[in-house]
């Protein structure tokens, strides 16, 4: 047997693979959005880049992070962003009048909460503890971590 890498791939649909769990969500995630399936690169119209602050991307040699917008049909608003540095840092996101910035997946999170779907039970619980970030548009995130928010309406606006 050849080995690709050291994922038990003989064992993933163990109920104890939470890579594999995480993997079926961002695949059905992937298939749902219909802007992550285009077939040409997004323009202007549906796509911007962000560095820590909104609309501020930095494209040098040393920078360790980026992050965008894309505009979704079906999703309406996400928001995605890669830190590769070893350093956290705490972002701006772009504000947006009457609705707010909930997390989805965060990369540095242990499972389930990797993954925030509308079926966990404890997905509330695990929202409320970024408010504080969240109600001042502000998102930490942890070294060599990625995450996705999703825009929805603020019931508080």
């Amino acid at each position: 047997m050849m080995q690709i890498n050291y994922f038990r791939w003989d064992k993933k649909e163990d109920s104890s693979s939470d890579f594999f769990r995480f993997c079926c969500l961002m695949t059905k995630f992937r298939h749902e959005c219909e802007s992550l399936g285009l077939d040409d690169f997004p323009t202007a119209e549906r796509l911007q880049w962000h560095g820590h602050a909104p609309g501020m991307p930095d494209w040098s040699d040393t920078s360790r992070f980026v992050a965008f917008t894309l505009i979704d049909s079906v999703k309406g608003e996400i928001y995605v962003a890669f830190n590769t540095s070893h350093l956290a840092v705490i972002v701006a996101l772009p504000e947006r009048s009457g609705y707010r910035w909930e997390p989805l997946v965060d990369t540095s999170k242990s499972a389930p909460f990797d993954f925030l779907s509308t079926d966990l039970p404890e997905r509330e619980t695990a929202i409320k503890q970024y408010s504080h970030f969240l109600d001042a548009n502000l998102y930490p995130i942890v070294s060599y971590s990625s995450i996705i928010l999703l825009l929805s309406p603020d019931e508080n606006a």
